[in-house]
């Protein structure tokens, strides 16, 4: 039983180390160290009660749609941003509209940020317990 959800919204594992569409933030990343912090990122939020799903994005038009229908159909406690959609300075306007997406449809969600695949799991430690529920 879960006591809380985390969405994870990142770059899709496909995307990333795509030598035709390659990253300024991450030039080193590939999509295996992608698929690798996920996996270990949701065993150990299960291990902390939380449910771990992921909205993974392309760097297509169809990317802020895909994430609106996301936080839409669901409640998320946390919604963590990867680093893939956060500090890609070609992101940037996709994640200003990520934001405020989150903002207008899921309201009530802690929103925290990552570095990277293998700091997901601190970026929600930070946000949960919430501060309001711990004490």
């Amino acid at each position: 039983m879960t006591n809380g959800t985390v969405l994870n919204v990142g770059l899709d594992p496909q995307v990333v180390g795509d030598p035709d569409a390659p990253s300024e933030a991450f030039p080193t990343v590939d999509a295996a160290q992608v698929r690798a912090g996920l996996a270990k990122a949701a065993a150990e939020l299960a291990d902390m009660g939380l449910g771990f799903e992921t909205c993974l994005l392309d760097r297509g038009a169809g990317a802020e749609e895909k994430f609106r229908e996301a936080v839409s159909g669901k409640h998320y406690d946390v919604i963590v941003f990867g680093g893939g959609v956060r500090l890609e300075p070609a992101m940037t306007p996709l994640f200003e509209k990520l934001i405020n997406i989150a903002r207008t449809c899921s309201p009530a969600s802690v929103l925290c940020f990552n570095t990277g695949p293998q700091t997901t799991v601190d970026a929600v430690r930070r946000w949960w317990p919430r501060p309001s529920d711990a004490g």
